[in-house]
């Protein structure tokens, strides 16, 4: 019995036939993919589904020793577009998706947030850097 969409069934078998993943390395890597960017196997549309080609998979393979996973995924991709279609039921843009993860951590003026988590800010190079916390005043 299927568990997945027809898209990710599709995309499950190529990834399979390009790698030398087996059946089940090959669906589990995908599902954890589609999962890190907020999708099930059951409801992802062709157009997530490039999303994850795009930016998730394509670092997942390479942590499972597939070194021209990005090659791979864009095969996959032009495959997904030419077969299935880029029509989306619920209009699912990558945008969104991306605001979907986004708002899945906790912002830093949340009630309740702990004190010893310290503020995280960009520096100009774009790293992150720790925030010292504000001074108090003597007296207020």
């Amino acid at each position: 019995m299927s568990e997945g969409s027809r898209v990710f069934e599709r995309v499950a078998e190529e990834l399979e036939r390009l790698t030398k993943l087996s059946r089940l390395e090959a669906r589990g890597t995908l599902r954890l993919a589609l999962r890190e960017a907020g999708f099930l196997p059951k409801n992802v549309t062709p157009r997530s589904m490039i999303v994850v080609l795009e930016k998730t998979l394509p670092p997942a393979l390479l942590k499972r020793g597939v070194r021209d996973g990005g090659t791979i995924c864009y095969q996959i991709g032009i495959l997904v577009r030419e077969t299935m279609g880029m029509e989306s039921s619920d209009g699912e843009t990558p945008e969104r998706v991306f605001a979907r993860i986004g708002r899945a951590t906790i912002p830093p003026s949340s009630p309740g947030r702990s004190s010893m988590v310290p503020d995280v800010t960009r520096t100009p190079t774009g790293r992150l850097s720790a925030v010292p916390p504000p001074e108090k005043k003597p007296g207020v």
